[in-house]
């Protein structure tokens, strides 16, 4: 069938888009692209959108016979979210799936994860938190066949693999990933496929995320993205708001703990 992301891997347009923001990732993109490359799917059928947000071009990484683009080194600091839409606006691919450059994927990940995103628009891995090497949790869990908005809630992200059309705009704050989540699962209806592959969230404890600064910047983006989600400013269908609102409540009522007691602990 046309455009069926199965079958498209060979011709010159690739059948997923990966998309990587990065930033001081040089020590971590090496694992991250191995990751990309043991998908599950042919190599060259994959195009990795590499966005820099510190002045790296990011020249001599192993490619794996994956299609590496660079968007331009000219941003420092602009934040994730404006690096992925530099990413999002350079991928072809009918199907977009997002990777952060300190994490991996799972071998199969977009094998399993590429036809649920063709037939729903939609599909998740579960989220895998790992510490130094050693796994955490697993969330939402390995019971469960769907992702909903009260999932969002937990201490984890969770990563699309989606509809291009259906992808982005990301904000320029904290935590935009997440609401970018949210915004898909109500696109897709409030609820999303999930396959039993894992998305590896590497948390360091000498990462940038550990400081009690970014915790205050992630706890005023909470209340932001609250205020926006009464006001009907995001892409969330209004029977959805509610599920959402509960979501980031709950994940600041946690930011909030972890700056109480997490003591820089991950």
């Amino acid at each position: 069938r046309r455009g069926d992301p199965r079958l498209t891997g060979g011709g010159p347009v690739p059948c997923v888009s990966v998309i990587i923001p990065a930033f001081r990732a040089r020590d971590s993109l090496p694992a991250a692209l191995a990751s990309v490359a043991a998908s599950g799917l042919p190599p060259a059928g994959i195009e990795v959108v590499l966005a820099p947000d510190d002045g790296d071009s990011y020249d001599g990484l192993p490619e794996h016979g994956l299609r590496l683009v660079r968007c331009a080194p000219d941003h420092v600091a602009s934040g994730a979210g404006a690096a992925r839409n530099r990413a999002l606006a350079r991928a072809r691919a009918p199907i977009v799936a997002f990777l952060d450059a300190d994490d991996s994927w799972e071998p199969g990940y977009l094998a399993a994860l590429l036809p649920l995103a063709g037939r729903h628009g939609v599909a998740f891995g579960r989220t895998r938190v790992l510490c130094d090497g050693r796994p955490l949790i697993v969330l939402p869990g390995t019971e469960r066949a769907h992702l909903v908005l009260d999932d969002l809630g937990t201490g984890a992200s969770f990563h699309p693999v989606m509809a291009r059309a259906l992808a982005g705009p990301f904000r320029s704050l904290p935590s935009q990933d997440v609401l970018h989540a949210a915004e898909a699962l109500s696109a897709a209806g409030g609820e999303a496929p999930l396959a039993p592959v894992h998305y590896n969230l590497h948390l360091n404890p000498r990462s940038a995320t550990a400081d009690r600064g970014f915790a205050l910047r992630v706890q005023g983006a909470y209340a932001r993205i609250l205020r926006e989600i009464a006001l009907g400013r995001t892409r969330l269908r209004p029977e959805h708001r509610e599920a959402a609102r509960a979501a980031f409540e709950a994940k600041a009522r946690l930011n909030r703990a972890y700056m109480r007691e997490g003591a820089r602990r991950p």
